[in-house]
């Protein structure tokens, strides 16, 4: 049986400085296992990128043609959980 995947409303999308900086906006796909047919770790997300924030900045979980968010502009990945967060209604 296949999960069942929801979309959510949009969200932010932070990397790991101290504090946590805001890079992207974008969609979250609850429920996804896998990403390119790449199993989600725990701690890892599903996410699609609809807006770029800051081009230059290292996603967090890059892969072999995505290393930079700027890169990510209409692409599935997978993002830390922790530096998923949710925009209010």
């Amino acid at each position: 049986m296949v999960p069942q995947v929801l979309v959510s409303a949009q969200i932010q999308l932070y990397i790991e400085e101290n504090p946590s900086r805001l890079v992207a906006l974008g969609r979250l796909y609850e429920g996804s296992t896998m990403v390119h047919n790449i199993p989600l770790l725990h701690h890892q997300v599903k996410v699609g990128v609809e807006e770029v924030i800051d081009a230059e900045a290292l996603i967090p979980v890059p892969t072999d043609k995505v290393t930079l968010v700027g890169q990510a502009l209409n692409n599935f990945l997978a993002w830390l959980t922790h530096l998923v967060k949710r925009l209010s209604k």
